[in-house]
Parts: C-alpha cells; sequence; structure tokens
C-alpha cells in the first residue's frame, strides 16, 4: 500500500506557529477513520508549557502620518501629481491644481477693492462736508439767537425804559400846563365880572383850558394804550424772534445731526464693503496658495484612493480627475513607526488588553516575524457587512517595535498572534484530539493494540491546545482523528447504559 495522504482520505491540514515549534496536525473528515497511522496523527502526552494566543489579521498602518486634504473650495482640477510610492523631502511638490479660474477672481476681486476704496473716500470727504457746514449753519443759527437775545434785552432795558419815561413827561407836562390854564381861566372869570378883560380875552383862556385838558387826557390815554397794548405787542414780539430763532437752531441741530448720522452710516457702509472685499480677495489668495501642496515633510507618498475598504472601487488619483472639498488626496505616513490594524471577534475581545506581547507577519514578506505590542482595543464593535451580517469584530492596534531596515509599507496585509497567557508546568493536548459527547469531553487513547474513549478534564485552551487536569498521564498517546473502527476497543457507556 502506498504511504500517503491519498491511502487515508482527504484529511484537513493545519499547520500552526505556537511557542516557536512548527506543528503540522491532521483529522479526518471520514466518520470511519483509517486504519493506517501516521506518526504525525498521534500525541505523546507531556507535562510543559504553552501559550494561549488570538490569531487575527488586518492591515499595516503607519502609527503617525500626515494627511494631505484638498483645502479649494471648488474646481479643484489636479494638473499635477507626485508618483505614488514617490520619496519627497520636506517642501517638495505633491500636487498644483487648476489656478485660472481663481486668478480670474483674484483680479475682479481687486478691481473691487479698488472701487470701494474710492467709494470709502468719497464718503469720508462727504462727511467732512457736512460737518463743516454744521458748523458753519449752526454758527449762523446761534448768532440769531444772541441777536434776538440782545435786541430783546435792548427793548427791555432800553426802549420800554424810555418810552415810559417821555410818556411820563408828556402826562406831568400836560398836567401841570392844564392846572397853570386853569387857574388862569379862573382868574380870567373874576376879572371879566369886574370888567378888566374882554370876553374875547375870556373865550381865549377858556380854549386854552380845553386845549390842556385835552392833551392831559391824550398823555394819560398814550399811557395806557402802551401798557395795556404796545408793549405788550413789542415784548410778544421779541421774545417771538428769540424763541424761533431758539427753534430755528434745535431744527438745524437735528437736520444737521441726520445729515451727519448718515454720512457716517455712509461711511460704515463703505467700510464694511470695502472689508467685505478686501477678505474675498484675501480668502482668494490663500486659495490661489493652496493650488500648489508642498510636502510638510519628508516620506512616502502613498495615495487616498489606495488606503481603506473598497479602494477597488475609488477613482485612482490621476492628472484631470477634479476633487471635492476637503476630500483627502494622499498621506505621508511615518514607516518607522508601523502598526498592525487588525480585527479581533467579539467572543475574543475580552482577552485583549493594552500591553500584550504579540507576533505579526506581513504577507508580502512572511520571513519576517515582528514583535508587537498591543496600543489599543477598540470601543465598538464593527459589523461583518453582507458577507457575514452576524459577525461582530473589535479593531485592535498593535505597534510593531523592530522594523528598522525594513520595507514595510501601509495597508500591507498581516497576520498576527497576540500572547494572552502562558499556562505553565501542566499536561497538554492538542485541540484536534478532544471530542465531546454533551458534557462528555473525552480522547482516544492508545491501549491494547488500539484505542479506546477516555473520558478527560479540560481547563485552559488556546486556539491549538488544552490543559488537561484529570483523565490522562504523561506518556499517553492520543489520536488526532476518529480511529477506524476495527482499531477501537473500548468505548464509554452511553447515557442510560450500564
Amino acid at each position: 500500500m502506498r504511504r500517503g495522504i491519498s491511502s487515508v482520505g482527504i484529511l484537513a491540514v493545519a499547520i500552526l506557529v505556537v511557542g516557536g515549534g512548527l506543528w503540522v496536525l491532521f483529522a479526518s473528515d471520514n466518520g470511519g477513520g483509517s486504519s493506517t497511522i501516521f506518526s504525525g496523527e498521534l500525541h505523546n502526552v507531556t507535562a510543559g508549557s504553552f501559550d494561549i494566543t488570538v490569531p487575527t489579521s488586518g492591515e499595516l498602518a503607519s502609527e503617525k502620518q500626515i494627511n494631505i486634504h484638498n483645502h479649494l473650495e471648488s474646481g479643484a482640477t489636479i494638473i499635477e501629481l507626485v508618483d505614488e510610492g514617490a520619496h519627497v523631502q520636506m517642501g517638495d511638490v505633491l500636487l498644483k491644481l487648476n489656478d485660472e479660474q481663481i486668478r480670474e477672481n483674484i483680479r475682479n476681486s481687486e478691481l473691487s477693492v479698488s472701487s470701494a476704496l474710492n467709494n470709502l473716500q468719497t464718503a469720508r470727504s462727504s462727511f467732512a462736508i457736512s460737518e463743516k457746514k454744521r458748523d458753519s449753519e449752526l454758527a449762523v443759527k446761534q448768532l440769531d439767537i444772541d441777536l434776538a437775545t440782545l435786541a430783546l434785552k435792548a427793548w427791555q432795558e432800553g426802549e420800554v425804559v424810555a418810552r415810559r419815561q417821555d410818556l411820563d413827561l408828556a402826562l406831568q407836562t400836560a398836567d401841570k400846563d392844564y392846572q397853570r390854564l386853569l387857574k388862569k381861566y379862573e382868574s380870567s372869570v373874576d376879572l371879566y365880572e369886574q370888567k378888566f378883560l374882554s370876553k374875547d380875552e375870556l373865550d381865549q383862556d377858556e380854549i386854552a383850558v380845553l386845549k390842556a385838558d385835552a392833551t392831559l387826557k391824550k398823555a394819560r390815554l398814550d399811557i395806557d394804550v402802551y401798557e395795556n397794548y404796545t408793549h405788550l405787542q413789542d415784548k410778544q414780539k421779541k421774545e417771538s424772534d428769540l424763541q424761533q430763532s431758539i427753534d430755528e437752531h434745535e431744527r438745524a441741530v437735528e437736520r444737521l445731526a441726520s445729515e451727519i448720522k448718515s454720512a457716517q452710516s455712509n461711511i460704515e457702509a463703505n467700510e464694511n464693503q470695502l472689508k467685505s472685499h478686501q477678505e474675498k480677495l484675501e480668502k482668494q489668495l490663500s486659495q490661489l496658495e493652496v493650488c500648489v501642496v508642498l510636502s510638510p515633510a519628508s516620506g512616502m507618498v502613498v495615495y487616498a484612493s489606495s488606503l481603506g475598504r473598497n479602494r477597488e472601487d475609488r477613482e485612482p488619483l490621476a492628472v484631470g480627475r477634479s476633487l471635492y472639498r476637503n476630500e483627502l488626496v494622499m498621506t505621508i505616513p511615518d514607516t518607522s513607526n508601523m502598526i498592525a490594524r487588525v480585527k479581533v471577534n467579539e467572543a475574543l475581545s475580552g482577552l485583549i488588553t493594552k500591553g500584550q506581547r504579540a507576533a505579526v507577519i506581513c504577507d508580502a514578506l512572511p520571513e519576517n516575524i515582528y514583535a508587537g505590542e498591543v496600543l489599543s482595543v477598540g470601543v465598538l464593535a464593527e459589523g461583518g457587512g453582507w458577507r457575514d451580517p452576524n459577525r461582530r469584530d473589535y479593531t485592535v492596534e498593535i505597534k510593531l517595535q523592530n522594523v528598522e531596515g525594513s520595507s514595510l509599507k501601509p495597508s500591507m496585509r498581516c497576520s498576527a498572534e497576540i500572547f494572552v497567557e502562558e499556562v505553565s508546568d501542566i499536561l497538554y493536548i492538542p485541540l484536534h484530539s478532544i471530542h465531546r459527547d454533551g458534557p462528555v469531553v473525552w480522547v482516544w487513547v492508545q491501549r491494547d493494540g488500539g484505542f479506546a474513549q477516555q473520558p478527560i478534564t479540560i481547563g485552559k485552551f488556546s486556539e491549538s491546545y488544552a490543559a488537561v487536569q484529570d483523565g490522562l498521564n504523561v506518556g499517553d498517546v492520543v489520536l488526532l482523528r476518529e480511529p477506524a473502527v476495527n482499531q477501537i476497543v473500548s468505548r464509554l457507556p452511553k447515557e442510560g447504559e450500564e
């Protein structure tokens, strides 16, 4: 009979790296087993140690990287682009964007700024003229008030006093003249009776008395008319002239203040307009600056279209492509500080803690094993997507510690083993040898030229091994697959059997 896989049926083969050793385990996929036993299908039970590890996979990433975004708000079309994977120095040109429209906008904005500046200067000149007009007109109005005040005071202290003195003098003069002529007339009457005066002379004296009486009455009437009418009329006119001057001054103050306020508002409006045009110009100048993107540090260029999930569906970065605002265009990773970003099933995530050691192997560099340390464990689980909607994984970041001189790059596929715990000084067997029937855990133990079912109690286990607490001894040999029927020497009794 030929020895080989064909003689035992189709075997499931697992190659595991555990504790620094290479193990090849076989498990049969047919329930009847095979009568041919290979050495690799048997395991000698020994006491020792093994590591509990969590195997996982993911991608490499840079722990620190500089992201280059498109800061042009619109019309961002690439006209020059550095090659992906190129090593650039600080200050090197990474990409250039079309700036024709921006330059045209800058020219228009410069004209707008110049026009707004002229409008502001005109508004300030108008404001200065309005201030001078206000000062001049208010000075004229104040002069009218002063003149009206002086006219009122001159009338009160001059014209009124002089007029009253004239009227009093006229009254006193008329009264004395009347008294004199009255006495003369009375004397003339006596002389007429005594035949010393003629009738004509008496009549002349009587006429003089009548005229003097009329003059006296007129003097009294002039005083009454002046005090009751003329004085009041003149007073009201003088006071009215003063009040009108005051009112006109107040109206001028309000009107001119409104004109000044309007001129000031015009200045503020033109200042705001100038500021708006200047800000627009400054923004467009800043937009012109971002049309040329320079490298902020030295490193290797990685296009954003080559990163993350679904990168095959993304439009590749190339000259002529349009970018949207704040789009991540490329990154410059620090390849001297690399991490492995891997996924751990939520059932095992509770075993992972920060600081645990790990081993990482890149698919592109399988000959190198990189030591690592867990940096962080994700807070929230992520779904498995449409391929496996029930799967829930946590993202774990592992810091790679010995990458000097390596040609590692972001997004390289990698696998990792996270070392959770070391189990020491205990019997252990491969997981492939363990079977379970309800609550009973058992293995096939080599005995009496065949294999017998042996119940065991297991403790801690890893992806490859389980610690045996009871049921086996050092030196026992267990089979890693189901034996052939003719190789079974004893079985455990079924539930209910004696």
